[in-house]
């Protein structure tokens, strides 16, 4: 019998940005912001279709909570997921009906220890853990909004911005998720338009020397596992069976 595949939103190898951790970051980051949050669940490999922890500015107040990773503009009136925006690039944002009103309005912080990205090797697709060299958390740059469905529901959606990658990034990947620093969060978390020059700076390739990665087991590559484990180093030969999986078609 053919496996099943997972939707194509939950399976994102290959495609920017995918999947993130948030332990113990979320909480830490809130704190910094005044904040307070009720403790949540550990999570080391969330995927797009599911929820993530950020800060926003709603209604000129800053909240925190999680939000649905898939971004929807408040206009849309279907509930696909294939409107649905695990990513936007940051070079063109400006320019997309879909995304250039939460561009001014609408931007979020997402508090993240680190990201995976995959490299390919041939056939493979060969997952890499990135966290910054300094162990302090990576905040990164996002996008939210909140949508009247068809059905009367309310939905709270994010996307993650890409750019350029850095020279670690590189290595692995085209793109890299927008990082942003502790100069530029007030701004960033302003609910009104952002100048160019603060817009250029969060635009701008991170410094080399900021990350470090290093290779990490296949099994992150199916969303349903979720264990401290899957962020620890792995050292071999990409023909060990530990690789098998990685085959973007057998997963």
């Amino acid at each position: 019998m053919k496996k099943a595949r997972l939707p194509i939103l939950s399976l994102p190898i290959g495609k920017m940005c995918g999947r993130v951790t948030q332990f113990t970051v979320a909480q830490k980051f809130y704190h910094s912001l005044g904040l307070s949050s009720s403790p949540r669940q550990p999570r080391y490999n969330i995927s797009p279709g599911t929820k993530l922890v950020c800060v926003r500015r709603e209604q000129g107040e800053l909240k925190a909570g999680e939000l649905y990773w898939g971004f929807v503009p408040a206009w849309a009136q279907g509930s696909s997921t294939q409107d649905e925006h695990a990513n936007a690039r940051i070079e063109t944002v400006s320019e997309k009906i879909t995304f250039k009103d939460a561009l001014k309005h609408h931007r979020c912080l997402i508090p993240v220890e680190g990201y995976y990205e995959w490299k390919t090797v041939g056939k493979l697709k060969v997952p890499y853990y990135f966290k910054r060299t300094d162990g302090e958390p990576l905040i990164l740059a996002g996008l939210w909004s909140t949508q009247m469905r068809n059905d009367g529901e309310t939905k709270k959606s994010l996307c993650l911005l890409t750019t350029k990658p850095n020279r670690e990034a590189a290595q692995v990947h085209s793109r890299m998720p927008v990082i942003i620093s502790y100069e530029n969060q007030k701004s960033w978390l302003s609910d009104q338009p952002l100048s160019q020059s603060v817009l250029d700076l969060v635009s701008a390739m991170p410094e080399a020397g900021l990350l470090k990665m290093y290779r990490v087991s296949s099994e992150v590559n199916r969303v349903t596992t979720d264990k401290p484990e899957l962020i620890n180093p792995v050292i071999g030969q990409l023909d060990q069976p530990d690789f098998l999986g990685d085959l973007l078609g057998e997963i």
